[in-house]
């Protein structure tokens, strides 16, 4: 039996959506969207209705990040401060 070399290569697909279950509200939910760009990585945070996906609040973009997870990490950050009440900017 001959060996064969099989090589796989793995396909990501942009952008990715990231859900966030707000407790407070049953009608919305956080949605980060993380997509790649010429530079690395940036998100979109939005505050969406849950039935419709529709854009209640556009909270922030961020860009210029290294890596996707990069990207999510520090958009989580930035929902939670929103959520919290905190300041963004």
């Amino acid at each position: 039996m001959k060996n064969l070399k099989v090589s796989f290569k793995l396909k990501i697909e942009f952008p990715k959506e990231y859900f966030v279950e707000i407790e407070s509200d049953e009608y919305r939910e956080g949605r980060i969207s993380v997509n790649k760009i010429d530079d690395g990585f940036m998100a979109e945070i939005d505050i969406v209705q849950i039935e419709t996906r529709k854009i209640w609040k556009h909270v922030k973009s961020i860009f210029g990040r290294e890596t996707a997870h990069d990207a999510l990490e520090d958009a989580s950050f930035y929902l939670g401060k929103f959520l919290r009440g905190e300041s963004i900017d």
